[in-house]
This record gives structure tokens, C-alpha cells and sequence, in this order.
């Protein structure tokens, strides 16, 4: 086996490196490798002189077994192989190049009488061929720069790969890690609701239905017995959904807790309704204060199982609650600004006599976006749904067959409140 980069003189070799023209000329450590079997003088010579010219190392060995035991994938990044060698085929010698490293690339050279030859090296695996006699040099620079610029554009697509299936690992990594954040949030959104259904004294019971479009809600409800005869309750849909939401949820409920370690709301019915006007300011003062460009309607209640009497307010809220009684469903009136908007929201606190039997039921906006038509043929719609399931939860929700759907396209909250004479 002889290296054209050796010393030594030898009749099988052209010339060396320090023989190459000028311009063509680099140092062997930027030079690539490339393997040569050729048992042919004149045409090798010629060979290893375009070659040289332009840029290559090459070792060159005279028949396939040599060649065999020289290849090496690490080292050389093109091989160029006689197809009729000494002591065996030049296809022979593809096949094995090939199956020692796939992606090498291969050119044969052949006389211009084995066309067949050619064909059957191509099938092969085999990148290009030269054809016997080569009458100009230019045939060999063509076919080597259009391998080697193949070769290049392969090892490129071969990083980018890499690159990417790297990318899309730490991507995965990442939805991985939120998928985990996301659960622990929705887990602890969850804790932070309270149970349904829930009895309370005088037979009024709580329930509710939450229903995220993601993994967390920018829906909540809330509800507690105070003072032993005051049930108070509300509804929130904060803007959009997701966690940013589902955070302002979760201040919410944190600052009425606070509020309610401060001062005893919803205990004596002479303060009921400044305490949900309290209620109202301090959560609006709180989203204008964030700087979050979040807002949200809300829906406060208070009942006196008592004196059969609600006490509440609206802030924004759409659709506006309703209450069921023996003459069937409809609207509460009120009015009021979403919080989060503007300082002063000019709240008003509404009061209104109940009958012995009662539904009162409350829903965020979402669940008008499982209905058709207007925003008052919407209402209209559910209205009619809330009087045929006469407030009761679970036939609402089958009627809106919120439980089945596939996926919603906003959180979904439904809150109902309901009183039935207490037998003796």
C-alpha cells in the first residue's frame, strides 16, 4: 500500500504534495482522505494527479483485497475503485465498502466497453463512474467536486437532523415539564374548590360544575354558611384561560380569605350588602393593581334562609343568573362593570323575596358557546334549557351535554343554588 503524502519515491506513485500546482496547494491536515485502487499506470497516474490538484490525500493500493484491509470510514470520505482488479471484482469491492460503511461514497471506474459493468455499480450503491480512456481531466474534476459537494450536502442534512431530533427533544422535555406544572395546578385548583353537592341548614344545597378547556380554569366558585342562617356564594369567569387565569382565580379566592379573616362578612343581615360591595371593590382594586390586562365578571349572592331573601350583585356577568321557581325560569335583573376595567365599578346590590321552593343557577360565558345562533338567541336557548331541567344540575348539563363534549371551546362554570320546604 503507498500514501501520496509519503517521502519516498516508488514507480507506482505521481507526484507528491509539495508537487501540486500552487493554487491548489494545502496543508495536509486540511486535505481529505481518500482511497484509490487502481491497477491500471496510466490512468492511476493521471488520477492521482487530478486529485491532488484538487485537494485530496490519497492512498493507493493496486487490488481489492489490499483495499479491503485498508478502508477505513473514519479516514477516508471517498473511494475510487478499479472495476476489474487482479484478484477480485470491483463490484466485489463495492459491496463490501458498502456494507462496512453505507454512506461512503463510491465512484467506479471501468472500461467504455462495460457499460453493464457501470449499470450494475450504480444499482449498487456506487455514486458516479468514470469511463477508460479519460481524454480530460475535466471529466475527472466534474465527477469527484459533484461527490464530494453530495457528500457535504449529506453530512449537512445529517446535522440538521441531529439538531433537530435534538430540538424536538428538549422540546418534549419541556412539554413534559409543563404538562407536570399543569397537572399540579389543576390539582391544586381542584383542592381549592369547595365540595358538591353541599347541604346547608333551612335545605339549601350548593353544586357546581367546572369544566376547563385546558388543563386549568380561569372559571371558580366558591360558596359557605355564615352566621348560621346566610349562605353566600359567587361566580367568576376570569378573562381567557389557561394558567394566567386560573392564577387570578386562585388571588381571588385568596384575597376574599383574607378579607373574611379581617372582618366578619355576611353575619349580621344590616351589613349583608356592603359586605358584597366590599367583596366587588377589593377584587377590582386587586386586578387594576396587577397590571395582568386581565378582567372578570362576577356574580355575588347571599341568601337568608331566614327571612327567604337573596341579596346580590352582578359585575359584568354574562348570561345573567336564573332563577326557577313554580312559574318556571327567568332572569335576574342588575346590572354592573366587570372587574379589572375601571376603578369604580358603580355596583348595585339587589335584593329579592324567595319562594319556599327554589333554583337559582349561574353560568360563565362558556356555555353560550355551545349553543347556536345570537348572543339572544343564545339566551333565549338556555333560558328554556334552565326551566325544562327545572335548575336541577345534572339535566342541565346533559342538556348541554357539556360532560360528553369532546373538547370546549372556553372553561366552562355552572353554579346552582336551590331551597326545598324542610319537613318536619
Amino acid at each position: 500500500m503507498n500514501t501520496i503524502s509519503d517521502t519516498a519515491s516508488d514507480t507506482t506513485r505521481s507526484s507528491s504534495l509539495t508537487d501540486a500546482p500552487a493554487d491548489a496547494a494545502e496543508s495536509v491536515s486540511e486535505r481529505h482522505c481518500l482511497l484509490l485502487i487502481d491497477p491500471d499506470q496510466p490512468c492511476c497516474g493521471q488520477l492521482q494527479n487530478s486529485l491532488s490538484r484538487l485537494g485530496y490525500t490519497v492512498t493507493l493500493v493496486h487490488c481489492g483485497l489490499d483495499a479491503i484491509a485498508s478502508f477505513d470510514p473514519h479516514k477516508f470520505e471517498l473511494v475510487i475503485t478499479d472495476l476489474h482488479l487482479p484478484d477480485m471484482g470491483g463490484l466485489e469491492v463495492l459491496r463490501k465498502v458498502k456494507g462496512l460503511c453505507a454512506e461512503t461514497p463510491v465512484v467506479v471506474v471501468a472500461s467504455d466497453s462495460a457499460v453493464n459493468d457501470v449499470v450494475q455499480a450504480l444499482r449498487l450503491g456506487a455514486s458516479d463512474y468514470l469511463l477508460k480512456p479519460i481524454a480530460d481531466d475535466g471529466v475527472i474534476d466534474h465527477a469527484i467536486t459533484r461527490v464530494a459537494e453530495s457528500r457535504k450536502l449529506t453530512e449537512q442534512n445529517r446535522a440538521y437532523r441531529e439538531e433537530l431530533e435534538d430540538r424536538n427533544r428538549e422540546m418534549q422535555e419541556h412539554i413534559e415539564l409543563l404538562q407536570r406544572d399543569h397537572e399540579a395546578g389543576r390539582q391544586l385548583q381542584q383542592h381549592l374548590l369547595p365540595r358538591s353537592p353541599y347541604q346547608y341548614p333551612a335545605g339549601i344545597e350548593a353544586a357546581y360544575r367546572l369544566l376547563p378547556s385546558l388543563y386549568l380554569s380561569g372559571d371558580f366558585v366558591d360558596y359557605g354558611l355564615f352566621g348560621e342562617r346566610f349562605v353566600a356564594f359567587y361566580l367568576v369567569d376570569v378573562s381567557g384561560h389557561g394558567v394566567s387565569s386560573a392564577l387570578i382565580t386562585a388571588l381571588i379566592k385568596h384575597s376574599i380569605m383574607h378579607l373574611l379573616r379581617e372582618r366578619p362578612l355576611f353575619s349580621q343581615l344590616d351589613t349583608i350588602d356592603q359586605d358584597i360591595t366590599a367583596v366587588l371593590e377589593m377584587i377590582n382594586a386587586e386586578l387594576v393593581a396587577t397590571s395582568l390586562d386581565k378582567h372578570a365578571s362576577m356574580f355575588v349572592g347571599v341568601v337568608d334562609s331566614r327571612a327567604r331573601q337573596l341579596h346580590y350583585a352582578v359585575a359584568g356577568q354574562v348570561p345573567m343568573p336564573a332563577l326557577v321557581t313554580e312559574e318556571g325560569a327567568h332572569w335576574l335583573p342588575g346590572k354592573g362593570r366587570p372587574l379589572g376595567l375601571f376603578h369604580r365599578g358603580g355596583w348595585e346590590v339587589r335584593h329579592l323575596a324567595l319562594p319556599a321552593c327554589w333554583r337559582l343557577v349561574t353560568c360563565s360565558d362558556g356555555v353560550l358557546e355551545l349553543l347556536e345562533g345570537n348572543l339572544l338567541e343564545k339566551e333565549e336557548a338556555l333560558l328554556k334549557m334552565i326551566d325544562t331541567s327545572r335548575g336541577d344540575l345534572n339535566s342541565l348539563c346533559a342538556a348541554l351535554k357539556v360532560d360528553t363534549a369532546e373538547s370546549l371551546p372556553d372553561d366552562i362554570a355552572i353554579l346552582t343554588m336551590r331551597q326545598d320546604p324542610v319537613a318536619d
